[in-house]
């Protein structure tokens, strides 16, 4: 699996997207001899970061003339590697979710070559691409603006391009509020979904979703999940499989799933073998009966996805074929249910008791003859575990969708 971005003349640039995922620069080609002094904020580590809150503008100015390479970014960067191209350097430092917009209306001449990332460290090593960026739109006098949508709170170091040609720029740089996310944008607010047999399609997007934490590597790649949002299952099995269809789309799906500690550890496993529009899946084995289990799903690049929208699902072994010593065969049913749920087949003596996500029993009882009705409709929307206990001594559990 390979992707990347291919480097374009700016005067054809447009919104930049393509399925290859080795994002390189935008691209003119010029010639560079350096050999004046260098300007005060030719490294990164001799720039002092400005504030740049919610609703602030701020506009900075500076020369390129005499620019070098030195201390830019680690051995392999291709700030240290690009021909005939340097570097000074603004930074800026916000403290919430922020959408930031950086734009070189002001830098003379036409359709003029800028970096298109950001980077956390100094000398540059990891580097943050973009979310937008077109020449002649964000800025209509034709020169190059460019954005970074969610961005956490911390601080960014902004590279700016310089070649031998020099000469003064400006970089206006402003904020505004992340748009809230959806109702699962945090592993807290995850959407249960039940277990099934079969796959059973629920429909998700990643639109709005905001960053949660960084995003291990998979499949040899590591993608940004500034856009991740949160799905939730309890085990019914050991085993249980999980598809996520990008719907022939332009969304590129990353998946990882954790266990009940809401990411604070690595991912029991992930999933990143297919491109835009294509469904991954993960083979989930060695689950606990009865554990609930969590997992993102997000689009592997910064740039967000203009078809956001997926559909998933979970099946395995859903647990309602249970058969006691006694031959009696037990049904629970059904799955998914807007209060009623049904407990056949069973002898008297049977027991059942009732779990809410977070583990907490809120019914119990014993059945009497070999059908019982569980009424489900006062108790809030999400997912059930239903724990029955034949006499013999078996037990088994069922999750089940309280809508």
């Amino acid at each position: 699996m390979f992707r990347a971005w291919f480097g374009v003349v700016p005067s054809t640039l447009s919104t930049i997207q393509t399925t290859m995922r080795t994002p390189l620069l935008v691209l003119s080609f010029a010639t560079i001899s350096i050999a004046q002094a260098q300007p005060p904020n030719d490294q990164c580590s001799a720039v002092t970061p400005f504030d740049l809150s919610i609703g602030s503008t701020v506009t900075r100015t500076g020369t390129r003339t005499g620019a070098t390479t030195t201390n830019d970014g680690v051995p392999t960067s291709i700030l240290m590697n690009t021909p005939n191209v340097a570097t000074v350097w603004e930074s800026f430092t916000t403290t919430e979710c922020s959408n930031v917009t950086v734009l070189y209306c002001g830098t003379s001449g036409a359709a003029t070559t800028m970096w298109n990332f950001l980077t956390t460290t100094c000398p540059a090593d990891e580097r943050i691409f973009f979310s937008y960026a077109n020449f002649g739109i964000l800025c209509p006098n034709g020169q190059f603006g460019i954005q970074w949508f969610n961005l956490p709170a911390g601080t960014y170091y902004l590279p700016i391009y310089c070649t031998a040609a020099g000469g003064n720029y400006e970089v206006e740089l402003s904020a505004v509020a992340c748009i809230p996310g959806p109702v699962n944008d945090n592993c807290a607010g995850a959407t249960p979904l039940a277990v099934n047999t079969t796959c059973v399609p629920v429909d998700g997007s990643v639109e709005n979703g905001t960053f949660s934490f960084p995003a291990e590597e998979c499949n040899g790649a590591t993608g940004d999940p500034n856009d991740d949002v949160w799905f939730s299952f309890v085990a019914t099995g050991t085993t249980h499989t999980i598809t996520v269809d990008g719907l022939d789309g332009d969304l590129d799906i990353t998946v990882e799933l954790f266990g009940d500690d809401c990411g604070t550890a690595a991912p029991i496993a992930c999933a990143d073998a297919t491109l835009d529009g294509g469904v991954e899946t993960i083979e989930a084995e060695g689950l606990q009966v009865g554990g609930t289990y969590y997992f993102r799903v997000f689009h592997y690049y910064s740039s967000f996805a203009i078809e956001p929208e997926f559909t998933v699902c979970v099946t395995g072994d859903t647990g309602t074929g249970l058969r006691d010593t006694e031959g009696s065969s037990i049904s629970i049913f059904p799955t998914s249910t807007d209060g009623p749920v049904t407990i056949a087949g069973v002898v008297g003596g049977t027991t059942y008791r009732v779990f809410d996500r977070t583990g907490r029993m809120v019914a119990m009882g014993t059945m009497k003859g070999d059908r019982h009705v569980l009424d489900l409709s006062a108790d809030p929307s999400g997912v059930y575990l239903i724990d029955v206990t034949v006499p013999s001594g078996r037990s088994e559990r069922v999750s089940v969708v309280r809508h």
